[in-house]
């Protein structure tokens, strides 16, 4: 009798991640032309699929996490079921975010030998380039892009291959994702975790939708960041620097990972990321000179400000909204996460496992005392490291920062009390009930695969 019960436990994870699986993949299948249809309170149709799939996604997780199966079947219907879930929002209308279509418009703007960075697509200059179908859905038209150059590469090339399709830029999404999801299977194995453990990333229901279906680039930069912390954990501080360097070339904020990643007296690691960002760079700027920046000046600027998380805390309760304020709070908010990161890096050990928890620690720290806008899909580059260790802090955070598109339900106002306090209230909670300093012990394997 005690012989079975591991097969039976088997059994009963494979049944009950089959049944969750196939409920999400109705939700996704049937959630999306509901969500056009629920037109003009598409954002909040949206909350209410996002919550019924993040509850099943939950079941999921806490279904591998008790059970911790090391299963070669329950880890192909996780990985079938992710690709699944993906592959039926490839043809869906954009419903969440209007980010898409600037990227394809700069992909046709370079294939015309002109630099994004250099006009907005309102201006004259571009006015041959115009169509009935992307340029009037780009959002904020009067201003040059804010994508840094790597972003671009992955525009152009898409632009090459297939122009102005969408269907095309997801597919390149769901190739990365399908490196992202590969390199997690070879670090997890690495750390002793069970495989299974990819379900937190590839069934996560904010990386599904912010990834495929609204198309953000964002899932370019992930996988990069998983193969400079593959290379750092094996010691090839050159190869770490460039992966870690092509990320930043993708999304700037990766760059917060040098200092958690780098230890004392390895320069090539450093080095190796400057190098890389400098080239990348280094072709727009001769083109257009510091207009390579675009619009990122504005983008910090307080029009911009959406779900600001600690920083509204220490200003808004006590009527500190204006201009010097709001540059103190960033000014103090910036130096405390300078100094945390350089106190991550001291501490990293080193090893494999150091390496993936100083990353974790830092992308937390990053997200947690960020002083700029908080979008959603900023939220996805922490879900890789949820698959080592399961923080219920940041695994309710990738559910319920989704409330923030509350805000679009009566523009502009900006995010209900309410929505923000939901959001911020119980991961702050959360984390001071785990201990935030519980994190700079290594890693624990929280999915490591039960004896059989």
């Amino acid at each position: 009798m005690g012989a079975d019960r591991p097969l039976r436990r088997v059994t009963r994870a494979r049944v009950l991640v089959g049944a969750l699986g196939a409920a999400s993949l109705l939700g996704y299948g049937l959630g999306v032309p509901w969500l056009v249809s629920a037109s003009p309170w598409t954002h909040v149709a949206y909350i209410g699929l996002f919550g019924g799939l993040f509850l099943l996604y939950v079941l999921a997780v806490a279904t591998v996490l008790r059970w911790r199966p090391d299963d070669r079947l329950l880890l192909g219907l996780v990985l079938a079921f992710a690709l699944l879930f993906r592959l039926s929002l490839l043809g869906s209308p954009v419903v969440l975010s209007s980010d898409v279509y600037r990227y394809l418009w700069d992909g046709r703007v370079q294939w015309a030998g002109i630099s994004p960075y250099r006009y907005p697509p309102t201006a004259a200059e571009l006015v041959p380039l115009r169509d009935e179908t992307i340029h009037p859905r780009i959002n904020r038209p009067t201003k040059p892009t804010v994508y840094p150059p790597g972003a671009q590469a992955a525009f152009a090339l898409v632009a090459l291959v297939s122009p102005n399709n969408l269907p095309a830029w997801r597919v390149f999404l769901l190739s990365s994702e399908i490196l992202t999801m590969g390199l997690l299977l070879v670090l997890l194995q690495r750390a002793g975790v069970t495989q299974a453990a990819v379900i937190v990333y590839a069934w996560s229901p904010l990386v599904v939708f912010e990834g495929v279906q609204a198309g953000h680039v964002d899932l370019a930069m992930i996988p990069l960041v998983l193969a400079a912390l593959a290379f750092r954990q094996r010691g090839s501080s050159v190869r770490a620097g460039i992966a870690l360097g092509a990320a930043v070339l993708v999304k700037l904020y990766p760059l917060i990972l040098l200092p958690a990643w780098w230890r004392p007296r390895d320069w090539r690691f450093p080095a190796a990321v400057a190098a890389t960002v400098v080239l990348g760079y280094l072709p727009h700027a001769a083109n257009v000179g510091l207009g390579v920046i675009g619009f990122l000046p504005e983008y910090l600027g307080r029009v911009e400000d959406h779900n600001i998380g600690l920083r509204a805390l220490m200003t808004y309760p006590f009527g500190l909204t204006g201009d010097l304020a709001r540059v103190v709070a960033m000014a103090l908010l910036f130096s405390l996460m300078a100094g945390i990161l350089a106190w991550i890096g001291r501490t990293n050990g080193g090893n494999a496992a150091g390496m993936t928890r100083a990353g974790a620690l830092a992308v937390g720290t990053y997200l947690l005392l960020v002083p700029t806008s908080m979008h959603p899909w900023y939220v996805l580059w922490i879900v890789p490291f949820l698959c080592f260790r399961v923080w219920p802090a940041w695994l309710y955070f990738t559910g319920a920062v989704t409330l923030s598109y509350m805000s679009y339900v009566v523009e502009p106002a900006p995010i209900p009390w309410w929505a923000w306090l939901a959001e911020w209230g119980p991961l702050g909670a959360l984390l001071l009930h785990s201990g935030w300093g519980a994190l700079a012990h290594p890693v624990r394997a929280s999915f490591v695969p039960r004896s059989m």
